[in-house]
C-alpha cells in the first residue's frame, strides 16, 4: 500500500538569513532517506533527478523530469510547490526564479549548436534562444520582423516547439524544416504559411526540443530564452526586446 504524504502548496515562503547548518555527512543520509521515501509514494512515470541542499534550513530541493521543482522536508513528510524567497533589507528576492534561471542557463549552454536554426546579423550584440511553432500565429508575427531584430544585432537560435505534440502535423511540418538542405529558406516558408515537402529525418531534434522545452518551462511560443537563462513568454516588437536585452 503507498504511504500517504502531506502535500501543502505555498506560493510564498519567507525566509530569514540563518547560520546554522547540518554537517555534510548528515545532510548526506537525510537525502538518501527522503529519496527512498520518495520512491516508494511517486508514480513510476516521474522521474527524479537530483535531491540538493537548499538556503532554506531543513528543506531540500528535489528536481524531477519535465516538471517545477519541489521542496521537501529534511525528514520526508512534507512537500512544498511554490516560488521560495529571502527577505533582504533591499526587499525580496525570488530564489527559485534564480535557480530557474540558472537551470535554463545551462540547458541552453550544453545545446549542440548545429541542432539550431540561426538568424545571424551582422553585427552581434544579443543572443536569444526562441522556442516556435510554425503554425503559431503570434510566431510567425515574430519570424516576419527576423531582419529588424537582425538589424538591432539580435542573434535568433530557433528551437523547435510544436505546441500540438509529438507526431502532429506540425510537428511534421517542422521536422521538415530542419531536415531540409537549407533549413532557414524552409522554416521561412512555413511561417509565411506556405507548403515545404514534408520529409522529416529520422536523426532530427525537433522531439529532443519539445522536451527540452517542457523541462525548461516552456508552456507557448515563442517563449524566448537569453544567454542567461531568463525566460521571455511571448511575441515582443524587435524594439521592445531590445530594450529588455539591454537592462
Amino acid at each position: 500500500m503507498i504511504k500517504k504524504i502531506k502535500f501543502y502548496t505555498f506560493t510564498l515562503c519567507l525566509l530569514f538569513s540563518v547560520g546554522c547548518s547540518a554537517d555534510s555527512s548528515e545532510d548526506s543520509n537525510d537525502i538518501e532517506d527522503v529519496k527512498n521515501k520518495l520512491i516508494e509514494i511517486l508514480p513510476e512515470e516521474i522521474d527524479l533527478l537530483s535531491i540538493q541542499k537548499t538556503d532554506m534550513q531543513g528543506f531540500f530541493e528535489v528536481n524531477f523530469e519535465g516538471i517545477e521543482p519541489l521542496y521537501v522536508s529534511s525528514d520526508g513528510n512534507y512537500l512544498v510547490s511554490g516560488d521560495i524567497y529571502l527577505i533582504t533589507k533591499e526587499g525580496l528576492v525570488n530564489k527559485s526564479e534564480a535557480r530557474r534561471d540558472y537551470q535554463r542557463k545551462t540547458l541552453i549552454s550544453n545545446l549542440d549548436k548545429k541542432e539550431l536554426i540561426t538568424f545571424e546579423p551582422k553585427e552581434l550584440i544579443h543572443n536569444v534562444f526562441v522556442f516556435t511553432d510554425v503554425d503559431c500565429g503570434y510566431c510567425r508575427q515574430f519570424h516576419n520582423q527576423i531582419d529588424a531584430y537582425l538589424e538591432l544585432g539580435i542573434r535568433v537560435n530557433y528551437l523547435a516547439y510544436p505546441r500540438a505534440g509529438v507526431g502532429s502535423e506540425s510537428f511534421r511540418k517542422i521536422s521538415s524544416a530542419w531536415c531540409d538542405d537549407d533549413p532557414n529558406y524552409s522554416l521561412t516558408l512555413l511561417k509565411q504559411g506556405k507548403d515545404i515537402e514534408i520529409k522529416p529525418c529520422p536523426d532530427n531534434p525537433v522531439e529532443k526540443h519539445f522536451k527540452l522545452g517542457n523541462a525548461l518551462g516552456v508552456q507557448g511560443t515563442p517563449s524566448i530564452i537569453t544567454d542567461e537563462g531568463k525566460m521571455i513568454p511571448g511575441y515582443l516588437p524587435p524594439q521592445d526586446l531590445l530594450n529588455i536585452l539591454s537592462t
